[in-house]
Order: structure tokens, then C-alpha cells, then sequence
């Protein structure tokens, strides 16, 4: 009973630290995916600020 006991303990330790591994995984993919979601929204802002820019000398050279 006692060796029984023992295997189910080293059983779930075992699946503990696999889901631990695999939740830092998880963790480090979203990490990367919130910097990538970040980074494109500050490209979207920049090229919409160019364009804008852009537009406005466009605009003052036809008077």
C-alpha cells in the first residue's frame, strides 16, 4: 500500500513539473506575441502619421 502510494506521488510530481514546463512555454509565447502585437501597432501609428504628413504637403502644394 505504502509502495503504492509512493509511485502515485512520483506519478503526479512528475506531471506537475511537465505542466509547468509546458505553462512557462505558454507564458514566453504570449510574452512574444503581446511584443509582435505591440511593435505592428507602433508601425501602424508611424505609417499613418507619414501618410498624413504626406497628404498635407500634397495638399498645400496644389493652392
Amino acid at each position: 500500500m505504502n509502495d503504492d502510494l509512493e509511485n502515485k506521488v512520483a506519478l503526479l510530481t512528475e506531471k506537475v513539473d511537465s505542466l509547468s514546463t509546458q505553462i512557462a512555454g505558454l507564458v514566453e509565447a504570449w510574452n512574444t506575441a503581446r511584443g509582435v502585437v505591440r511593435f505592428v501597432k507602433f508601425i501602424g501609428m508611424l505609417a499613418t502619421a507619414v501618410t498624413a504628413t504626406w497628404a498635407l504637403f500634397q495638399l498645400g502644394s496644389h493652392k
